[in-house]
């Protein structure tokens, strides 16, 4: 397994190593020594129709960790931690089940996943769902400067009705304070 650095301080690209023979493939996905920067106690497994958008999301306490199985997914990334060396940074990494790879996203980086086409991924996170911890912003906020393929993608309507970018990052600044 191989680890490339992102534009985003923190994200690594996992390049996965499958070992083929005539019964088929086998890829290790994940293993604790490769250093994603947390421990996995949960794992999701999503289907998602062509042209959804699923997002944009971030997190305070959790990891996220995550691989196509099948089909092509768009994985927007913003960084808006403070001191961060990657802060204000954006990123469109594609992955597709065929490439083999997988994304290690730290807490404070934003994340949507854009679908082109019917898609299976598999997630795992660090810490179980709060959701107070579950915090978004509408995935064109200008902000975000991701330039995502579908300017009318198929949204949630969490997602259709999320905040603004500002709303997002004031309400960062509040997770695990006692209001």
């Amino acid at each position: 397994m191989l680890k490339q650095a992102t534009a985003i301080d923190g994200v690594f690209v996992h390049l996965l190593a499958p070992h083929q023979d005539s019964r088929g493939c086998f890829t290790e996905i994940y293993r604790e020594s490769w250093q994603t920067g947390f421990r996995s106690i949960q794992w999701n497994l999503v289907t998602s129709r062509a042209q959804t958008l699923r997002g944009v999301h971030v997190h305070k306490y959790h990891y996220d960790y995550l691989m196509v199985l099948s089909g092509t997914l768009v994985l927007g990334l913003h960084d808006f931690r403070p001191g961060s060396a990657s802060n204000g940074k954006s990123e469109l990494l594609p992955l597709t089940g065929e490439s083999k790879k997988s994304v290690a996203i730290p807490p404070g980086v934003c994340h949507g996943f854009y679908f082109p086409e019917p898609t299976t991924h598999l997630y795992s996170v660090s810490e179980y769902f709060d959701p107070d911890d579950e915090l978004g912003c509408r995935y064109d906020c200008p902000e975000l400067n991701l330039n995502w393929p579908d300017a009318a993608p198929v949204l949630s309507d969490r997602d259709r009705s999320a905040g603004s970018y500002a709303d997002m990052l004031r309400k960062m600044s509040l997770v695990g304070q006692s209001v």
